[in-house]
Formats: structure tokens, C-alpha cells, sequence
């Protein structure tokens, strides 16, 4: 492709490693019903969603019941505890960094595009010091469907005042693909992601080994 006006990427499971963080808010949610922790590695594949799709999985996971009174109630808890407990245990993903300052020092836009709460959003980028690469963050709690429904798409391109053809969606899922191509949108998955099934086999334009990779995908048009 040619090199896009702005990059749009996913969150967790794509430009961070949170599962750790995540699951010990959930656990101490799910504690304070007197329900039994769930392991990291499950946690991987509950997270894309959203924090009410987390529950509902986690209590999948564990046989209970998801009656919705109940779930709307862990939820919010989830949602406070998870914004007070900070991000001690997230990490940036290998090749982040230098995947963000490629783009900006070649005026390509930043912009993040998650279902996780944006106050969440916002806060996590702030802990991880990379706040500062980003023009635009859309997650969720702003009234707008969750992906892989495209409107949170359509808002930061709107913001950016940036046509889909012009902009490339990085995420690791299935639920990417689909929101991208929704959005009529090209997309790239990294490797290695939150997802069970393989990257190569969930039908997105590229697929990378690291963030670092993701500038080859136009650098040979450029050359």
C-alpha cells in the first residue's frame, strides 16, 4: 500500500501485553462473589470484547451462571477496580516504540481505537509513558457500539478528518479483521496476539512478526 495518513491501532493484545493487570482486577472481582481466580492464560482469550464481555466469559470459564443483574454489578466493579489498581504489570509489546516513532517522525497519525473503557485507555498510554504519540483515542463509553461495529472507526477518522482508504487498522484478532473490513478498511494483525487461532488464517491484508514490521508494509513503495 502507499504509505497512510494515519495508523489506527488496537490495544490490548496488540500494542500491550495487559492480561496480567486485567486478570487481577477481575480476580478480586470475582473474589468478592467467592468464586475461585481465573489464569492468566484464559484471560488472554476473554479479553477484545469489552469489560462486560470479560465477565460473561469469566463466568463461562467458571460455570456460573451470567444472570445479566449479576453482571452488570461485576462489571462496574471490574471497571473501577481496574482504573484504581493502575498498570504496574503491563507491558508494551517488542517493536512498539520504535514501530510509533517511525510514523511520527514521517508525519503519519497515531491514533488508538480499543473497547477497553477510554479512561482506562487514557490512563494505560499514560503509565506506559507513550501518551504523547497519539492524535486521537476512542475506546468505549462515549454512546458508540463496540467493535467489530465500525462507527469508533468512523469517529477518529472523522476526527482526523481522514478518509478508510487513506488509513491503515493494526489490531490481532479476528474481531480487527472484521471491524476493519466493516469500516471498508485495510488491516495488518501482529502475531502473537490474544486470539487462538493463528493470524495468518483470519483474513487480514498483512501479517507481522512485531509493531517494528508494520512500516515495511508501504517502506518498498516509498523506496
Amino acid at each position: 500500500m502507499e504509505r497512510p495518513a494515519a495508523i489506527i491501532f488496537d490495544l490490548d493484545g496488540t500494542l500491550v501485553d495487559s492480561a496480567p493487570d486485567i486478570r487481577c482486577a477481575l480476580n478480586t472481582v470475582l473474589a468478592q462473589d467467592g468464586l475461585p481466580p481465573v489464569e492468566t492464560t484464559a484471560v488472554r482469550l476473554m479479553i477484545g470484547g469489552g469489560p462486560t464481555v470479560l465477565v460473561e466469559r469469566a463466568l463461562d470459564q467458571l460455570g456460573v451462571a451470567a444472570r445479566p443483574e449479576d453482571v452488570e454489578r461485576l462489571t462496574a466493579s471490574f471497571k473501577q477496580i481496574y482504573l484504581e489498581q493502575g498498570n504496574a504489570l503491563t507491558l508494551l509489546f517488542p517493536g512498539a516504540v520504535s514501530c510509533m516513532e517511525h510514523l511520527k517522525s514521517h508525519d503519519i497519525s497515531i491514533v488508538l481505537c480499543s473497547n477497553k473503557p477510554e479512561q482506562s485507555c487514557t490512563q494505560l498510554l499514560a503509565d506506559l509513558e507513550i501518551e504523547h504519540f497519539f492524535s486521537a483515542i476512542q475506546g468505549s463509553g462515549s454512546g458508540l457500539p463496540m467493535k467489530p461495529h465500525p462507527a469508533a472507526l468512523f469517529a477518529v477518522l472523522h476526527r482526523l478528518d481522514t478518509e478508510p482508504a487513506k488509513a491503515l487498522y493494526v489490531g490481532d484478532s479476528k474481531t480487527d479483521v472484521d471491524t476493519a473490513r466493516a469500516a471498508d478498511m485495510s488491516v495488518a494483525l501482529v502475531n502473537g496476539g490474544y486470539t487462538v487461532e493463528p493470524a495468518t488464517t483470519l483474513g487480514a491484508d498483512w501479517v507481522v512478526e512485531s509493531l517494528a514490521d508494520i512500516p515495511s508494509i508501504w517502506r518498498a513503495a516509498d523506496s
